[in-house]
């Protein structure tokens, strides 16, 4: 039996869509990319054209889409509620680029309204559905490493990738290194050991807009009082990071390229001078096409995820209680 194709329909021509959505949807059976909205209509037929979508317009026509069933929402954080909880009543899923919104507030807005409508809402934590991020979490509650003693995160985007001009440095847009990838940081902490306590937070500021955290150093507190210390930051050395390391009393895990695991992603288990476990993320697998994959799969048997935005509302909490400990105002 044919499975019914789900139309997608993409708010904003942000680069990204083509990586999260555009592509994936090219070579995933049941899934078509219908439309692209944006707030200038033309820029949308430029994008439609250069990705081809057959049909492109402004917000209103994406969500009116007689053909569109999921719209995915890569805006800046400060708006993608309003427009979530807009396509949410006019009966489309959606699924929002991460970290799901500005803060814990909007990002309850957009569960509640999904369940008012009945549809589902997602944030676009893509890293979750590769099979790297999957065996890690595998390992990290398996009990190898003994009892726990200490975790930390460096998830440093070296400091010539954000430049003066991009959105991640605009206050207004919800920027700043935490919303951008330290919230991947509180997802997988939340997913591994459940819910943390933030203790305190230290924020390197942008000159230009002191809103914005150029870089964030937070410890959080783990059941039994586990120390879990994240850095996020956009002023990284020329390599960057995206490590994770957990020291146990048994043994010790090392895992790279987290945030984006086909990017040569390693995971390494070590006690005293004996390797555990050494593994490296399949070739071929993309982080992306398993997310789209997933949530068509999940749209047509009804069966839960980690996505969910339920699920995201609580990671938006934690981020809004680092940047207060940090002497700053939620986004």
């Amino acid at each position: 039996m044919t499975e019914r194709l789900i139309g997608i329909g993409i708010l904003g021509a942000a680069g990204i869509a083509e990586r999260a959505i555009v592509e994936p949807a090219r070579v995933l059976e049941g899934v078509r990319v219908i439309a692209i909205g944006a707030r200038d209509p033309a820029r949308a037929r430029t994008a439609a054209a250069r990705l081809g979508v057959p049909e492109s317009g402004d917000y209103e026509m994406v969500l009116n889409h007689p053909d569109v069933d999921l719209v995915y929402i890569p805006l800046p954080s400060t708006v993608q509620a309003d427009w979530a909880v807009r396509a949410l009543q006019a009966g489309r899923h959606v699924l929002c680029e991460k970290p799901l919104s500005a803060n814990g507030t909007t990002a309850a807005q957009i569960a509640e309204a999904a369940d008012a409508a009945g549809r589902r809402a997602f944030v676009g934590f893509h890293y979750r559905l590769h099979g790297f991020t999957r065996r890690l979490l595998e390992v990290l509650t398996s009990g190898v490493l003994g009892d726990l003693q200490r975790v930390e995160f460096d998830f440093s985007i070296p400091h010539f990738v954000v430049k003066p001009g991009n959105i991640r440095l605009d206050g207004d847009l919800g920027g700043g290194s935490f919303m951008d990838v330290g919230c991947y940081a509180v997802d997988l902490t939340r997913a591994a050991w459940g819910e943390p306590r933030v203790v305190s937070a230290e924020a390197v500021l942008s000159a230009d807009d002191p809103r914005v955290d150029l870089q964030m150093d937070a410890e959080l507190k783990l059941a039994r009082g586990i120390p879990a210390r994240i850095r996020s930051s956009f002023i990284g050395d020329d390599q960057g990071s995206m490590s994770l390391r957990v020291v146990g009393t048994a043994a010790q895990l090392e895992a790279t390229s987290v945030i984006v695991p086909q990017w040569g992603a390693e995971l390494r288990v070590t006690a005293s001078d004996r390797v555990v476990i050494e593994e490296r993320a399949v070739d071929g697998e993309n982080s992306y096409a398993r997310q789209l994959e997933h949530v068509a799969a999940v749209l047509r048997d009804g069966s839960p995820s980690p996505l969910d935005a339920a699920l995201g509302v609580g990671t938006m909490r934690v981020v809004d209680e680092v940047y207060r400990a940090a002497g700053l105002q939620p986004r």
